[in-house]
């Protein structure tokens, strides 16, 4: 199994019914955003994350890495702090925004 440390840039996919996710992770020395799979109906757009899984590549998706485990942890640079609350804002201001009758 490895580890990759990552942040979660976009959220793809998530079934509310099983938890199934596809995320979209900046990590380190990679110039693309990593696909993320796996059981991940917690993690939100922005935090750091652990995740603990192996790579696959699947036929119509390419190379994915599957999560079996995932911690959220602190961010290890000043872009990380200030790209979470910035991020939750954003949501928070989008989802109220769209609840407004028009």
């Amino acid at each position: 199994m490895q580890k990759i440390r990552c942040v979660v840039e976009r959220i793809t996919y998530q079934n509310p019914e099983n938890g199934y996710s596809v995320l979209k992770c900046r990590v380190k020395d990679y110039s693309d955003l990593i696909p993320v799979i796996g059981n991940l109906i917690d993690a939100n757009v922005g935090p750091v994350l652990i995740i603990e899984g192996n790579w696959k590549v699947d036929a119509k998706y390419g190379r994915q890495f599957v999560a079996e485990n995932w911690e959220e942890t602190l961010p290890a640079t000043v872009y990380g702090m200030v790209k979470r609350p910035v991020d939750v804002l954003r949501a928070r201001f989008a989802a109220l925004s769209a609840a407004v009758p028009r």
